[in-house]
């Protein structure tokens, strides 16, 4: 019987000869990349930093933003090919553009919390109730919101929302304008920075991990097809490499984010970074659908069938283990 570590070292060879098989097949072109400067981007980082995309004979051209929704749009607008959000953000937009397309999710996180300020007299979860509180126009935190609030029996409308970028959120918070905000690290560690003692981070995702996924149009992956398996090939090299070597994976993103330590390393500990398209990921994306239509965020009052709207080839032939989604 093969041992795991055996097993580890066979599927690592397998990807290695499939990876370069891929790399002798293409030439170098650009490929524009949009993604949020986030950890759960990992993936794409040290595949950029350690020359895995090279190595697959792709010019990468990344570009940065705050959040995935400004790197999607800019995707719609043709300003960049592929780009990097949440599977929220896919749901919301997939309603608009039915031509956007799912090629891989690169992390799973449970990294989104809420800070609140105690001066405001917010000790539980109940005082909340007309409080200020500021989430991402159509980001998964809107979504984490809304279960936050089911889950401690508080009536959607019983907090006022107030929308920010993460980078506001932590300004709005210092100068007051804010009870509270839900988001992710860095800016929940800057924010609890801003008054010591007067602010209390509480878990805000009631159980559910979301997933940072790859969005493209359909008429790009049908015409770069080749560029795209490349590109995914590249990112299982980095999966591979920070599966083999955390230590100097972490380092290499900490660099890029500039977090101190104990910060960083509790980001870390609340992502998974893998490529691959889940059952339940499409679960997820149903039951956001579902909820986006009960509060009239989209015109729509049907859910998509979310099958049409996945792009199976290259993770089929890059990593076929990582595709768990009936097709």
């Amino acid at each position: 019987m093969f041992t795991k570590a055996f097993r580890l070292i066979a599927i690592a060879v397998l990807a290695g000869l499939l990876i370069l098989s891929l790399a002798e097949s293409g030439s170098s072109e650009p490929l524009r990349i949009g993604i949020s400067r986030d950890i759960k981007c990992a993936l794409i980082h040290v595949a950029d930093v350690q020359g895995f995309f090279k190595k697959q004979g792709l010019d990468v051209v990344i570009k940065e933003y705050e959040v995935g929704v400004q790197a999607v749009n800019d995707l719609l607008a043709g300003k960049v090919d592929m780009a990097t959000a949440s599977d929220l953000v896919f749901v919301i937009l997939s309603f608009k553009s039915p031509d956007l397309r799912m090629s891989g999710s690169i992390c799973v996180a449970s990294d989104q919390g809420l800070v609140v300020r105690k001066d405001r007299g917010i000790v539980k979860p109940r005082d909340l109730q007309g409080k200020r509180v500021a989430v991402i126009r159509g980001g998964q935190t809107e979504f984490s919101l809304h279960n936050f609030l089911t889950l401690n029996r508080l009536p959607a409308g019983s907090v006022r929302i107030a929308y920010h970028t993460p980078s506001e959120m932590v300004r709005a918070m210092a100068d007051g304008t804010i009870d509270a905000a839900l988001c992710w690290p860095p800016y929940t560690t800057e924010m609890m920075k801003q008054v010591p003692g007067q602010r209390v981070w509480w878990p805000a995702q009631s159980g559910q991990e979301y997933y940072f996924a790859l969005f493209a149009r359909e008429g790009f992956l049908k015409k770069e097809r080749g560029a795209v398996e490349r590109f995914l090939a590249g990112l299982l090299q980095a999966e591979l490499f920070v599966g083999r070597n955390p230590d100097q994976a972490q380092a290499i993103v900490r660099e890029w984010f500039g977090l101190d330590t104990a910060a960083f390393r509790e980001a870390w500990s609340r992502s998974r970074f893998h490529l691959q398209l889940t059952q339940d990921l499409l679960v997820l994306m149903e039951r956001e659908a579902r909820w986006a239509i009960r509060n009239k965020l989209v015109g729509n009052k049907e859910v998509p069938n979310y099958l049409n709207f996945f792009s199976f080839d290259a993770l089929d032939k890059v990593k076929p283990e990582g595709v768990s989604i009936v097709h």
